[in-house]
């Protein structure tokens, strides 16, 4: 039995600082490798008791088992993984983190911050329900651990989506950007040391610079969110015009059909106008995958740049901790890790900011053919309704011509939606310089290696 399993919680919470951080690098195995000051002070444990220690050896008991599977199915695919976690300190007391984990080279890195937001109290909510459910079956039923894991974490992806989300995946990106929005602006100002000199001073000044770059790309990319998924609602719009309007031609054909002795002619332009109508709904029932994938790239985007504003962050702490005396210069000797998890997300988000630029260029071309397909449907019509006109059958048909107006009519609010839309989108480019985000990582690496004792 491990020291961790042997502590008995008290139920007295500690209270975490907002600018405040912890950080800790395990193997592969979950044994820890180093720790910041400030998860030694708050787990109560030395530093020499949690190195070689499993990194459960903060863990409580109250925690469901499936937020460790869920967390441990995406880091074993080399993605980094986050959960709201309860942990246990050394003297019984307990304390809540949002925790990140990233892989490194060898091993994990892990970067923790004290939750905020609203999301936080409805997940301590889902936790408590599931570990009950876990408890029965892993006592009353005999179910064995890994089977407890894996109903805890269907529990929770089910209970996720009762919150309103699609997946796991779309929670972590949620519950990570609004953790990260909720700290502010922290590298360039709580960190911020006017009397650092030397290498300290340039791992400060170039995580103030990186803070400033990720900070613009939130910002551009909370609007972006807003607009792709005003966009799925425009399309969704769109179409139904589109599948009214292609109905509106069967229409058209039954109507001429009733004059085909004495107006052949109308009969043959509601064939012909069949073919744009058709075209139209195909290409806007394709914008369906494509918005859908484009919000996924967003959100990967959105879960990368907040990862790495994270982890600059932690780099600012850690040379705010040396200046102030409270770590050794030789803590630095992390920062170097926490610059790879950095440039990692970095091409990572290069890579996405790609998807959702082509993505975005596959959506107007698509709305461009759409609205072409519909205005040349226009044409048809118009002129099918002058032929009416012209062989003196409007009486005839009667009210079979009402209906064909109205679509007629109707069609004008969809063509301008999508105007407007391809309008928009040809606006929209997210534009990403990695090369500049790449040159701070570098004078951040390059400084925090330098010799600073």
């Amino acid at each position: 039995m491990s020291l961790g399993e042997l502590i008995v919680p008290n139920g007295v919470e500690q209270v975490i600082g907002s600018e405040e951080l912890f950080f800790s690098t395990t193997d592969r195995h979950g044994l820890v490798r180093s720790g910041n000051s400030m998860f030694v002070r708050t787990s109560r444990f030395s530093l020499d008791e949690l190195t070689g220690a499993p990194h459960n050896i903060v863990r409580h008991p109250d925690m469901p088992a499936g937020v460790f599977r869920l967390m441990w199915d995406r880091l074993l695919t080399g993605r980094p993984a986050g959960a709201y976690v309860q942990n246990l300190a050394k003297d019984g007391s307990h304390y809540w983190v949002f925790a990140t984990m990233t892989p490194s080279s060898d091993g994990f890195l892990s970067v923790r911050m004290a939750p905020r937001t609203e999301l936080f109290e409805a997940v301590k909510r889902v936790y408590k329900y599931v570990a009950d459910i876990e408890y029965e079956a892993a006592k009353r039923n005999g179910m064995n651990r890994r089977d407890v894991a894996q109903l805890g974490m269907e529990q929770i992806e089910q209970l996720l989506g009762e919150l309103g989300f699609d997946s796991h995946d779309e929670f972590l990106t949620e519950a990570l950007t609004t953790e990260v929005a909720a700290r502010g602006r922290l590298a360039s100002a709580t960190y911020a040391r006017p009397r650092a000199q030397g290498p300290i001073a340039e791992v400060l000044a170039g995580a103030g610079a990186l803070e400033t770059m990720l900070t613009d790309l939130v910002e551009r990319l909370e609007s972006y969110r807003e607009f792709s998924e005003r966009l799925i609602g425009s399309s969704t719009q769109v179409l139904d015009v589109a599948r009214r309007l292609d109905g509106t031609v069967a229409k058209a054909q039954d109507a001429s059909a009733v004059v085909a002795d004495t107006a052949p002619v109308l009969g043959n332009v509601a064939r012909v106008m069949a073919t744009p109508t058709h075209t139209a709904v195909v290409t806007l029932e394709r914008l369906v995958p494509r918005l859908a994938a484009l919000r996924s790239y967003v959100s990967d985007l959105r879960f990368r740049i907040a990862l790495a504003s994270l982890h600059n962050d932690m780099v600012a702490a850690f040379a705010a901790e040396v200046v102030d005396g409270i770590a050794p210069p030789t803590s630095l000797r992390e920062v170097p890790q926490l610059c790879d998890a950095v440039h990692e997300s970095v091409l990572e988000m290069s890579a996405r900011a790609q998807q959702v630029n082509q993505a975005l260029r596959d959506v107007v071309s698509d709305v461009a053919e759409a609205g072409e397909r519909l205005a040349e449907f226009r044409r048809f019509l118009g002129k099918w309704r002058i032929l009416v006109l012209r062989h003196r059958v409007e009486s005839v048909l009667g009210d079979l011509i009402q209906p064909i107006d109205e679509e007629f009519a109707a069609s004008w609010d969809g063509m301008d939606m999508l105007h407007a839309l391809g309008r928009e989108f040809e606006s929209s480019a997210v534009p990403f310089d990695v090369q500049a985000l790449e040159s701070q990582v570098a004078r951040i690496r390059t400084a925090a290696t330098r010799d600073i004792s």
